[in-house]
């Protein structure tokens, strides 16, 4: 009778587990999603076009489906690499990562008369690439959620403690209900539905993830005058 060898195995720790999930949802199911998305285009861009409105509404509903999906992947695959790639831990200036954002968005913000004032910021020690994408998305949050009725303003501040510098961006658009403050934080939650504002509902998930890893800490302040998003560095 053949013998086998048996390996003891541990339970898996559930963080270490959920790294390995995030990463096979994201990863291996970018590649089918991206498939679909593409042969759908083709059919609304090539295909005859359909005889009744229902048929053109099931096609354009496919392809946005597809798309919506694709974008829920991308999140969950930033926010797998957060967790697998390594943290760089070198001297940053942040006034230069906002710089480099503003530079970005500026076409977005000339198109909505959107004003940004960076004010003045540090060197703190972190992740270049990983700050970049912290301000990038806070960002991009401050201008999909704003009032259409009125020009966006964008003020970021930064006060001084004793360990850390506490960095504010703040911006007069639509507010966030205080019973949401914590959902907001939660992956894949979305307090409006796509037709109103787009997105995954990843955004302020991975800001989160990212001031954790610098060993920091974020909150969020709300009202009738906008959203300001509040997070510490310590000290280089």
């Amino acid at each position: 009778m053949q013998k086998y060898q048996i390996r003891s195995m541990t339970e898996m720790d559930p963080a270490e587990e959920f790294k390995d999930f995030a990463y096979i949802v994201s990863h291996d199911l970018a590649g089918p999603v991206r498939s679909l998305v593409e042969f759908s285009r083709l059919l609304v861009e090539q295909a005859p076009v359909p005889e009744t409105d229902d048929a053109r509404t099931n096609l354009s509903m496919v392809l946005e489906s597809g798309e919506k999906l694709q974008e829920i992947l991308h999140g969950l695959l930033q926010f797998s690499r957060l967790n697998t790639v390594p943290r760089l831990d070198q001297k940053v200036d942040l006034e230069e990562i906002v710089a480099r954002v503003h530079m970005n968005r500026q076409t977005d913000l000339d198109m909505i008369r959107g004003t940004l004032n960076p004010g003045n910021l540090p060197e703190v020690s972190g992740d270049p690439n990983r700050l970049y994408q912290l301000f990038y998305m806070l960002i991009d949050n401050a201008i999909k959620f704003r009032r259409r009725n009125q020009p966006l303003v964008i003020d970021i501040g930064c006060e001084e403690t004793e360990q850390a510098y506490w960095i504010s961006i703040t911006d007069n658009g639509i507010g966030i209900d205080p019973m949401f403050h914590d959902d907001v934080f939660r992956p894949l939650r979305k307090l409006h539905n796509d037709d109103v504002y787009d997105g995954a509902g990843m955004g302020l998930t991975l800001a989160r993830k990212i001031v954790l890893m610098h060993g920091g800490q974020i909150g969020i302040g709300s009202s009738d005058d906008g959203t300001s998003i509040s997070f510490s560095l310590p000290k280089a």
